[in-house]
């Protein structure tokens, strides 16, 4: 029998945790196929309200970023409310995109799709949408109604953007953004214009080379230390604050009392 000593032991479990954290960030690589595999939400733009929300994506979460290598592999809003498909609090997928070359990605979902043919576009799925009534089409604005966590009327100009192909892409919380004379559009109904294509955070629809990848994964609170350190603070909830000092306070217990833990826990199981 080999016996060690306390810092022996001491290194091997420290050499042994790198290991796993290790192994743990390798596993996520090659699931996600993005290096790093996640990336931390900074802005309020996908919040549903002012509060944390469970299961939506809040500034100071983390979210895993799977890679995706056609249009294909992506559900749309309109898409996904046809099939009752939904992920982070609403139809269709949330994505990843650069807007720009070196510029800050960010992190909305994809409403729609659109190709052209000459001056005509099309969408995937508006057949389906037009039917059920959701969705309409008037010159090149198109219209889909009772959208969102506020059940607003989301309109897009697609004028602009007359040739290209891509995704039109939003916030959950940016629907509200009221553009004066919009009104009128449909009748007894106010529409926002609330998507990154006609508020300038996006320079037309969402290639396939802009994309960093699909949301994948959620873990809430922990970017808010990442936040806190950079002083990027101003869209934290203030819930985040409370429950990610819980968890720090979990862990730091966890750090202190680590070897009377892993007592308890081996007699236990004796």
């Amino acid at each position: 029998m080999v016996y060690l000593t306390k810092r022996e032991k001491d290194l091997i479990e420290f050499f042994l945790t790198i290991g796993v954290l290790g192994l743990i960030f390798f596993s996520l690589y090659l699931y996600t196929g993005n290096w790093p595999p996640m990336t931390i939400v900074e802005s309020s733009s996908m919040e549903h309200g002012t509060n944390f929300t469970w299961g939506v994506i809040n500034a100071g979460d983390i979210v895993l970023i799977k890679k995706v290598y056609s249009v294909n592999d992506i559900i749309t809003y309109v898409q996904g409310r046809e099939i009752n498909y939904s992920t982070y609090g609403d139809y269709g997928n949330v994505i990843l995109y650069e807007p720009y070359n070196n510029t800050v990605p960010i992190i909305h979902r994809a409403m729609f799709y659109i190709t052209w043919n000459g001056t005509r576009f099309y969408i995937k799925g508006e057949n389906i949408a037009i039917k059920e009534g959701w969705m309409k089409i008037i010159g090149y604005d198109v219209i889909l109604m009772d959208v969102g966590f506020k059940h607003k009327d989301f309109a897009v100009d697609l004028s602009p953007f007359v040739g290209e192909d891509g995704f039109i892409t939003m916030g959950d919380n940016n629907l509200g953004i009221y553009v004066p004379g919009t009104e009128g559009i449909l009748p007894n109904a106010t529409v926002y214009f609330a998507s990154d294509q006609n508020n300038n955070l996006a320079p037309g629809p969402v290639k396939l080379y802009q994309i960093v990848g699909v949301a994948v994964g959620w873990i809430p609170w922990l970017g808010v230390l990442k936040l806190l350190i950079y002083g990027d603070t101003y869209y934290i909830p203030i819930q985040s604050y409370f429950y990610f000092g819980v968890l720090m306070t979990i862990i730091i217990i966890v750090l202190l009392f680590y070897d009377d833990i892993i007592r308890m826990i081996k007699k236990l199981f004796k």
